[in-house]
């Protein structure tokens, strides 16, 4: 049962080694390691206890989880649904879906309803009490999932091509089926879904599409290879053919365009315009531009892969891959102020950084096998988990707390932040 499909990639050139943190780390894994509920931390690096670990009896492999106020949501393998009580992990919700979950499910905060696609190919609303909503069929095994206040978006990736499928998440009605050329959903706002669209051959357009029925409210002239496309309430940002080029959300007339050359996949809007662009050095740079005028702020380089960027209101946080002296890789994590300004930089005990994620007072380094919590403020490493059966991890990062699910074991845990 594999994770998620991953949002953002680089290219990590001859580099690509994948080396386990214990191996990395041997010495200290034969200390030995805390117990709790089959629950394995490294004592050297000051592992946590999680508040509780679920063991889902008869789900072998578990999908990411989600949270709302008061519950946990994650699928699993025995093709259930489960709302987990945030307090103790006791089941408050249990749906059964026809087949196993591996993505991701989506809610609102609070009251319902879940929404949640099955590897049968269907995609489920789950009310409060745990019973069916409505449901409607499908075609792909995987799909990804969004959740405004008023629509649930499904990507289905099932061939010919990519499909955007917009529903009213109370009563199920579809309002729209689209073509993408997009694997992520990085455009979805509560007033519009920008996406590439394909016209043909290797060219695309961004296409803003109204989410109460898909229709066209602006589209731009086609380019070629429109790499990624983000956008917030107030900006929409689209790397093509050289050019990153900055668009008005309400009406699409253009705002700016800069020279660029090639980049890499991940852009991120923040306080700041950010995108990683490769170095001819073999490392790769994090760019930053200002969101009113597109002037390139500045550029700095970080390790030979960008893996995750994370922006907030006054930083933005930078997770790569580095050649560890002793052999193999090892993720590292920047962080620069918004005038480029590097504020720290930690090479963590994980093999690599593929998710960050970012409180007021801690940064939480994700691996698929691990994660490491540092200071927010000073990069320093505080404490890091890896479970003893090497299984491969979910992960939601909230203020407080950590929430786990084990993606090859059926498991999931709570974890204090602090």
């Amino acid at each position: 049962m594999p994770s998620e499909p991953p949002e953002r990639s680089g290219s990590a050139g001859n580099r690509n080694r994948h080396v386990s943190r214990r191996a990395v780390l041997g010495g200290l894994a034969a200390v030995g390691s805390l117990a709790v509920a089959g629950c394995g931390s490294i004592p050297g690096l000051g592992g946590r206890r999680p508040v509780w670990r679920r063991d889902i009896d008869g789900a072998y492999m578990a999908g990411p989880p989600a949270t709302t106020d008061e519950l946990v949501l994650v699928g699993m393998q025995d093709k259930a649904l489960y709302g987990l009580r945030r307090e103790d992990g006791s089941t408050a919700v249990r749906f059964e879906t026809g087949g196993p979950i591996e993505t991701r499910p989506v809610t609102p905060s609070s009251g319902g309803p879940y929404h949640v696609h099955s590897t049968d190919g269907d995609l489920y609303a789950v009310d409060a009490a745990g019973d069916e909503l409505w449901r409607d069929e499908g075609t792909a095994r995987r799909a990804r999932l969004v959740r405004t206040d008023s629509l649930v978006a499904e990507l289905d990736f099932a061939p010919p091509e990519n499909t955007l499928t917009g529903y009213d998440p109370q009563t199920g009605d579809r309002r729209f089926d689209r073509a993408v050329s997009s694997h992520s959903l990085n455009g979805v706002t509560d007033d519009s879904l920008v996406v590439p669209v394909p016209v043909g051959g290797s060219d695309s357009r961004v296409v803003s599409l109204s989410p109460a029925d898909g229709s066209v409210r602006w589209r731009t002239e086609p380019r070629r290879w429109y790499s990624n496309v983000v956008a917030d309430s107030r900006l929409v940002v689209a790397a093509r053919d050289g050019t990153l080029a900055a668009y008005e959300p309400s009406d699409g007339s253009a705002r700016w365009r800069v020279p660029i050359g090639d980049v890499g996949r991940t852009m991120v809007l923040g306080s700041q315009a950010y995108l990683a662009r490769d170095r001819e050095d073999g490392r790769q740079e994090l760019l930053a531009f200002d969101r009113e005028t597109g002037e390139k702020r500045w550029a700095n380089p970080t390790g030979y892969q960008i893996r995750a960027v994370e922006a907030t209101d006054d930083a933005v946080f930078v997770g790569t891959r580095v050649d560890d002296p002793d052999g193999g890789v090892l993720g590292q994590i920047d962080c620069f102020g918004l005038d480029g300004t590097r504020r720290w930089q930690t090479v963590t005990g994980l093999p690599s950084v593929d998710s960050l994620g970012v409180t007021d007072s801690r940064v939480v380094a994700v691996w698929d096998r691990g994660f490491e919590v540092l200071a927010r403020d000073t990069g320093a490493s505080r404490w890091s988990y890896e479970p003893e059966s090497a299984s491969r991890l979910s992960f939601r990062v909230e203020s407080a707390s950590v929430f786990v699910s084990y993606v090859d074991d059926g498991e999931a845990a709570r974890f204090p932040l602090d």
